[in-house]
């Protein structure tokens, strides 16, 4: 009997998801998931009392995914930071590529919420500064000359990417994100 309100619960994320993604978190509104889910408005507000909990929620899971995926590609190359750094990039050039790709999940909420002080926007900044702590981490396990440069210099590498792919496409100004990550690791680390 427990099986059935989580599964609703997932059905939900899983529109909100998908629709948050593609078409954008405020253009979205709960009938729409509701509808898309096919549960009623009373069983979307018993697991996500307020849009902003479902869109929490959103943003949790797509951290989690985010996260697990960075964590992969660690572990492939455990002992190697510097290897680590040029699969994480890999790992970004193949999101980029993929046709259903809409731009960075963070970048995009960063953009539809502006306020500083909203829930929305703190959570996607906690998430680039994670990323930023990161890649400052594996830096300074490579040996790089100036970790917290290096570490900088491929934040704004990767979001540049992530945000002007939509505009350019893959092939455009995103294509040199692999090849200018690797010559400023080449430059700090020895490999």
């Amino acid at each position: 009997m427990t099986a059935a309100p989580s599964s609703a619960r997932q059905r939900i994320l899983d529109v909100a998801t998908d629709l948050f993604y593609r078409e954008g978190i405020r253009a979205i509104g709960v009938d729409t998931i509701v509808e898309q889910s096919g549960v009623g408005k009373a069983t979307l507000y018993r697991h996500f009392p307020t849009k902003e909990d479902l869109i929490t929620a959103y943003l949790d899971e797509k951290e989690h995914d985010y996260w697990q995926q960075y964590d992969e590609v660690l572990v492939q190359h455990e002992g190697s930071p510097r290897e680590q750094l040029l699969a994480f990039v890999d790992t970004v050039v193949a999101r980029l590529l993929q046709p259903d790709y809409r731009g960075c999940t963070f970048l995009n909420a960063l953009a539809e919420f502006s306020d500083k002080e909203h829930s929305v926007h703190r959570h996607a900044v906690e998430h680039k500064l994670a990323l930023k702590k990161r890649l400052l981490q594996l830096s300074q396990q490579a040996g790089a000359s100036d970790p917290e440069m290096l570490a900088d210099q491929l934040m704004l590498l990767i979001n540049g990417a992530l945000a002007s792919v939509s505009t350019f496409g893959a092939t455009g100004p995103t294509s040199q994100l692999k090849p200018l990550a690797t010559q400023l690791i080449d430059q700090q680390i020895q490999p």
